[in-house]
């Protein structure tokens, strides 16, 4: 493995995994969708190629979900713990969860995405800036 190694765990530490290498940009998505399914304000999730992820435990165990065409959701069936999303039209690209990282991310934020469907309870986007849909930054990472 590179120096760069990130390690994340579900909350009940059935999926444990590493990421080798460096996160790709991320940013914060306030779309109705990833909202619902992290049941927060916003998701922060970063673009990692597959082959630089490992499991160590659990990944028989983790559950897809297709959100909408092509796109799965995958969880930890026992906690509920969101750990990736993926997505048929960009095989070998998954978006971690940041929150499910045991590491430091080592980087900033970069934009909030789908401003225009975030929560009604939530309006600071700091001094990050703001995009209705994808941010330009983020989009295909």
């Amino acid at each position: 493995m590179s120096e760069t190694v990130h390690r994340g765990s579900c909350l009940c530490g059935t999926i444990r995994f590493e990421i080798e290498g460096k996160l790709g940009p991320f940013g914060f998505c306030h779309c109705t969708t990833c909202r619902k399914a992290s049941g927060t304000a916003f998701t922060a999730n970063s673009s990692v190629q597959r082959e630089n992820l490992r499991f160590l435990s659990g990944e028989e165990t983790i559950r897809r979900f297709e959100s909408s065409p092509g796109k799965y959701r995958c969880f930890c069936p026992t906690c509920g713990s969101p750990i990736y999303k993926e997505m048929d039209d960009t095989p070998g690209v998954i978006r971690i969860r940041l929150g499910i990282l045991d590491t430091e991310v080592g980087a900033k934020p970069k934009a909030h995405a789908f401003w225009g469907e975030k929560a009604d309870w939530y309006d600071d986007p700091g001094d990050m800036p703001v995009y209705e849909a994808w941010a330009p930054v983020l989009k295909g990472k």
